[in-house]
C-alpha cells in the first residue's frame, strides 16, 4: 500500500513577511523586558534613599518598587514567547495560529499603545500636588527623586522599542489578512491511499500455452466403438465374364 501525497503548498511572501514581523516583535518585547529590568536598579536605590521614614519602611518601599518592575518585565517576556510561537506556527501554515495571531497581536497593539500614551502623559511627575503621607514623606519630592534616578538612555531606548514593536504588530496583522495569504492557510487535502499495480510476467518463449477448460458435456448418447485400424483388404476378384461372343 502506498500514500499519495498532495502537492506541497508554496508559502507566499505576505505570509513569510507576517511571520518574520511577529518574530521581530517578540525580540523587541524581550528588549523592553531587559530595559525595564536594568532600569529598575537605580530607581530601587533611589526609593530606598528618598523614602524618609523610620526603618523598615524604606526597605519595604524599595522591595515594592522592585516587584513592580519585575512583574512588568515578566509580562513583556510572556508576550514575547506567545508572539514568537504564533509567528513560527504562521510560517508553517497553521489556520488556528493565524486566528490566534489576529487576537493576540491585536491585544498587544492596544496594550503597547496604552503604555506609550501613559509614558508620554507621565513625563513630568513633578506637577503632581499632594501632602505628606502617613509616614511623613512628601510624594512630590519622592516622585521627582525616582524620575531623576532613571538612566538617561532608558527613555529613548524604551520609546524606540515601543514604537517599532507597535509598527511590526500592525503590519503583521494586515499581512495575515491579505487575500494573497488566504490560499496558504486553507485546509490541505487529505493524502489518498492507493494500492500499487503488480506488473504481469512476460510469457516464456517456447512454452505452450496452458490448455483451456473442456466445454461442458452434453446429453449422454450411445457408446461409440473405439476407433481402430481399417479392415484388411481381401484377394483381388476376377472381372466378370462377358456373355457376348
Amino acid at each position: 500500500m502506498s500514500v499519495i501525497e498532495p502537492d506541497a503548498r508554496r508559502r507566499p511572501g505576505t505570509a513569510t513577511a507576517a511571520g518574520y514581523l511577529m518574530i521581530l516583535a517578540a525580540l523587541l518585547l524581550i528588549g523592553m523586558a531587559v530595559v525595564t529590568f536594568v532600569t529598575s536598579g537605580p530607581i530601587v536605590d533611589a526609593a530606598r534613599a528618598n523614602y524618609t521614614a523610620p526603618p523598615p519602611k524604606p526597605d519595604q518601599v524599595a522591595s515594592g518598587v522592585r516587584l513592580v518592575f519585575i512583574v512588568i518585565a515578566v509580562i513583556f517576556l510572556l508576550a514575547a514567547i506567545g508572539e514568537l510561537v504564533l509567528g513560527l506556527l504562521d510560517l508553517g501554515g497553521s489556520r488556528v495560529a493565524r486566528i490566534l495571531s489576529w487576537v493576540f497581536s491585536g491585544l498587544l497593539v492596544l496594550c503597547v499603545g496604552c503604555i506609550g500614551v501613559t509614558s508620554l502623559g507621565n513625563g513630568n511627575p513633578g506637577n503632581i500636588s499632594g501632602t505628606p503621607n502617613q509616614d511623613g514623606v512628601d510624594p512630590v519630592k519622592f516622585g521627582n527623586a525616582l524620575v531623576d534616578a532613571i538612566p538617561s538612555w532608558s527613555p529613548a531606548a524604551f520609546g524606540t522599542l515601543l514604537a517599532v514593536t507597535e509598527l511590526a504588530l500592525i503590519a503583521s496583522i494586515v499581512l495575515l489578512a491579505l487575500p494573497a495569504t488566504n490560499a496558504y492557510f486553507r485546509r490541505a487535502p487529505e493524502p489518498e491511499m492507493g494500492y500499487p499495480t503488480t506488473p504481469g510476467y512476460p510469457p516464456v518463449p517456447g512454452y505452450p500455452p496452458a490448455p483451456g477448460y473442456p466445454p461442458p458435456a452434453g446429453p449422454a448418447g450411445p457408446p461409440q466403438p473405439p476407433a481402430g485400424p481399417p479392415p484388411p483388404a481381401g484377394p483381388p476378384q476376377p472381372p466378370p465374364a462377358d456373355d457376348n461372343p
